[in-house]
């Protein structure tokens, strides 16, 4: 560490005065901005609280007190601590009457009461004898300007300060100025005091409702590892369900803070997540008054690198963890076994247009000898046509999805990767590239003319299998198939294109199950129809082309008018009647049958 004292900074072109000397002071502007220290009552309880443990009492009450005024009422907050000594205390910015010992474990600077410096509030004490006997108490009246250095406070004999010894604190709430109704109060005692070290009880008088005792919970409560480290303790979740990202993760006694420790993912989706609970910590330092934040200091990046050895040995617990291959060279750099992933992927799917189609992903499978890893991204009109043509082959089951958490591990490294595809079109004679095929102009799904229906497609994989020693590094890996897209992707379905070859036996129903999974990305535009009408039209066009595709116009013509009278037309026809609809120019005739025996 650079010693600040012998610290050499360049020369200075200054001709300051080298005599002039200064010293730390505290301008009369910073006392004025006390009020702005704190935010609301929630910091008000916070802060109590935190009193209230540090001078040593066993339990802390909170009570809603009603008042003469509308919409105004008084929260009072009491402990059975030691007491206060000194009320000037109350009113000096950084002084407080802690211990020695107590301000350096917990870094106290005596600011907590400024989170009353906006309030009308009343306080009382009674100072814990030594010998036994009792104290006499005092209490004092504050108004804004008492903080701000604008008045004097009067300190006054209190024989209804807390007995035998503690403190009290009372200050007044209104519903019309903050909106701050009892209920919200209610929930700020609670938020204080889930994590807190002592029990914490409330009573409403306003409402008025049943003393409850305010629920707690262990902060590192369903941890499956726990250690100490220099006055914390680290606590690893698995699957954590309140660490997210930007939330508390570290207990300073009830006082939560976003330390953002690390977290680690597991390959089989996994998230360990280190979490840490303070008892004795000075060198862990947290932004004053209201310590809601944490100063980036050399120790804190420490303890985030403790925290995730933390987690490597909790991982190095489990039988399974399948650490990421950078989590596990760590952890072994470091001294932590962990049982390195299995070689284990999951199986390729095609991608669909529609993002929003949520579909589950397919488990963790054992790779074979022969296992191929999809290492780009087709689009999925390209995606859809590839995976049948792999299914057709029989080999869609070599292929997995890539995974570069893996790199690293010997086996995956070892894996040939497809890392694109050529398509080529066999038909007029001769073969084309799919960029090249001669098609139509496209004119909407229910117009002539289609593309004319190709001899053969074959798409070529390219395979790259570099990291196999004695393996030519461009491999290729050709696929006869039926069936490819010559329309652009993201495009609608009168653009897709479809190409099948003459032979195929592609049904009807499949085609347009194929366009819809490589087209169909419903528009979430305020002017477009709802997600479930757009997706039935696109299955009508669909099924459209692909009934003139394979089959004929006038069967395309038929299913599309059977299937519009299905959708528009069967709620108006009685159930038990049949009818005959014919159509002739603009004339519509309609027969009801009659009703069935």
């Amino acid at each position: 560490m650079t010693d600040q004292k012998n610290q050499k900074f360049p020369a200075s072109h200054s001709t300051a005065n080298p005599e002039l000397k200064i010293t730390a002071r505290v301008h009369d502007s910073a006392l004025k901005r006390v009020t702005r220290m704190f935010a609301g009552i929630g910091d008000i309880c916070t802060e109590m609280l935190q009193n209230a443990r540090r001078a040593g009492a066993t339990r802390v009450s909170v009570s809603l007190v009603p008042s003469s005024d509308e919409g105004v009422y008084f929260v009072r907050i009491t402990d059975d601590g030691t007491g206060i000594q000194d009320p000037a205390v109350l009113l000096s910015f950084g002084e407080n009457g802690w211990s020695d010992d107590l301000v350096h474990r917990e870094d106290a600077a005596g600011m907590g009461f400024l989170s009353l410096a906006r309030r009308i509030s009343s306080l009382s004490s009674r100072v814990r004898a030594r010998d036994g006997s009792v104290n006499s108490g005092w209490r004092v009246n504050l108004r804004p300007d008492h903080f701000l250095g604008k008045a004097e406070a009067t300190v006054y004999p209190d024989d209804s300060a807390p007995y035998p010894h503690g403190t009290s604190v009372v200050f007044q709430a209104s519903v019309a100025d903050g909106g701050e109704y009892p209920g919200a109060v209610r929930n700020a005692v609670q938020a204080a005091a889930l994590h807190y070290p002592l029990p914490v009880f409330f009573k409403d008088e306003v409402t008025p409702s049943e003393p409850e005792l305010m629920h707690r919970k262990a902060f590192l409560d369903g941890a499956v590892h726990a250690e100490p480290w220099k006055g914390l303790v680290f606590g690893i979740f698995r699957n954590p369900r309140r660490f997210g990202l930007g939330l508390e993760d570290v207990n300073f006694h009830g006082l939560t803070v976003a330390v953002r420790l690390p977290g680690v993912e597991s390959v089989d989706g996994v998230n360990w997540k280190a979490a840490a609970d303070i008892y004795s910590c000075p060198d862990l330092e947290l932004v004053l008054p209201a310590r809601r934040e944490v100063v980036e200091t050399p120790f804190l990046q420490k303890l985030r690198e403790t925290g995730r050895l933390a987690i490597y040995r909790a991982m190095a617990g489990q039988d399974d963890p399948r650490p990421a291959y950078t989590d596990w060279e760590q952890a072994r750099d470091a001294g932590i076994h962990i049982n390195p992933a299995p070689a284990e992927l999951r199986p390729w799917r095609p991608a669909i247009a529609d993002i929003d189609d949520w579909r589950e992903m397919p488990g963790l499978k054992e790779i074979g000898m022969d296992a191929l890893i999809m290492d780009y991204d087709p689009e999925p009109p390209e995606a859809q046509a590839i995976w049948r043509a792999a299914k057709k082959g029989g080999f869609s089951k070599r292929i997995f999805e890539a995974d570069s958490r893996l790199e690293g591990y010997r086996w995956y490294d070892r894996i040939p990767r497809i890392t694109g595809a050529r398509f080529e079109v066999t038909g007029k004679g001769r073969t084309y590239s799919l960029e090249d095929y001669p098609v139509p102009e496209s004119r909407g799904p229910y117009e002539a003319p289609l593309p004319e229906r190709p001899d053969a497609i074959c798409i070529g994989l390219t395979v790259r299998a570099d990291t196999m020693p004695g393996r030519n590094p461009g491999l290729a890996l050709f696929l006869a198939t039926d069936l490819a897209f010559a329309g652009e992707a993201w495009s609608s379905v009168d653009r897709s294109l479809p190409l099948v070859t003459a032979g195929s036996d592609i049904t009807t129903q499949k085609l347009a199950e194929l366009l819809r999974a490589a087209f169909f990305a419903p528009s979430d535009d305020i002017d477009a129809d709802s997600r479930d009408r757009q997706e039935s039209c696109f299955e009508q066009e669909a099924g459209h082309m692909a009934t003139r595709l394979l089959e004929s116009d006038e069967e395309a013509m038929r299913k599309s008018i059977a299937d519009v009278v299905a959708e528009e037309l069967f709620w108006l026809i009685p159930r038990d009647r049949g009818v005959d609809i014919s159509v002739r120019g603009r004339k519509v005739t309609v027969e009801l049958r009659e009703p069935a025996c």
